[in-house]
């Protein structure tokens, strides 16, 4: 999903306009700027002072929703700590999304009662990130993606996968322990990989529609898409796909690009064939 206002390959307008000259074209929820600063994460007393910092910000979530300034260019609401404190025990899960020109960046799950109106300045929204993400910068909603992704999955996850106890936050939200002492098993994020593919012949392309999506507008139609499974390659789950949706044989698969796609955790990854 290129943003709408993506420039050809042509143009050599800068990264914020959503294209750069040295990696071509950025889609929505790519291209971030964000300090990840992952070597961080299992310093739990330097993530301790960069959580009590004045400038520490934190991003509120509702039901993986963001807090979003309205007006004409929406942009995402960055709450200092005494603020969030009000909603929310920042201590308990803390997930560090990273550094922003030194400044400490986390997100938190906010109660799913709480409105706009309850929190940050005036004017201030929960808006849905199908809706808001094509609308922020860049920067921004590559943020939103990141952000999206950690709650979902630590919510999902509050027991091991191995014994069923309790797992706790670990590694600053990007890892979850188990707390039973004999079994400590800790897993991490997962990232689901999808192909979307652009079947094309002779100037003509191949669309589909999800007959059983009824939330689909009328008349609208995609590419291809599917996620690969266990032990297929990229190319095979192209083809795999284009024979299961639409009964037809590929030949050679190209890569174009990929995309973080946060609903809730997958990486799309753009091919031609």
């Amino acid at each position: 999903m290129a943003r709408p206002d993506a420039p050809s390959v042509s143009d050599s307008r800068a990264t914020s306009q959503g294209y750069d000259v040295d990696r071509g074209v950025i889609h929505t929820f790519a291209g971030g700027s964000l300090d990840r600063a992952a070597h961080l994460r299992n310093d739990p007393q330097r993530i301790q002072e960069l959580l009590e910092a004045e400038s520490a910000r934190f991003l509120p979530f509702r039901e993986l929703d963001p807090l979003v300034a309205e007006g004409p260019t929406p942009s995402l609401v960055w709450l200092p700590r005494v603020e969030a404190s009000a909603f929310v025990d920042v201590q308990a899960e803390v997930l560090f999304l990273g550094l922003h020109d030194g400044t400490p960046r986390f997100a938190v799950t906010v109660p799913e009662d709480l409105q706009g109106g309850d929190v940050g300045p005036a004017g201030t929204t929960f808006r849905s990130v199908r809706e808001v993400a094509p609308l922020l910068a860049i920067p921004d909603a590559s943020i939103v993606a990141m952000g999206r992704s950690l709650v979902s999955w630590n919510a999902a996850h509050r027991h091991c996968p191995r014994c069923g106890g309790q797992a706790s936050a670990a590694q600053a939200g990007h890892a979850r322990r188990c707390t039973n002492e004999s079994c400590r098993t800790t897993q991490f994020p997962r990232t689901d990989p999808v192909v979307i593919m652009l079947i094309h012949r002779e100037g003509h392309c191949l669309l589909g529609r999800a007959v059983r999506a009824r939330k689909y507008p009328p008349g609208l139609h995609s590419c291809l898409a599917g996620y690969v499974e266990p032990g297929e390659s990229i190319e095979e789950a192209v083809r795999r796909e284009t024979w299961e949706e639409a009964g037809l044989g590929i030949g050679r698969v190209r890569y174009h690009s990929s995309q973080p796609w946060p609903y809730p955790s997958t990486l799309m990854i753009g091919c031609f064939a």
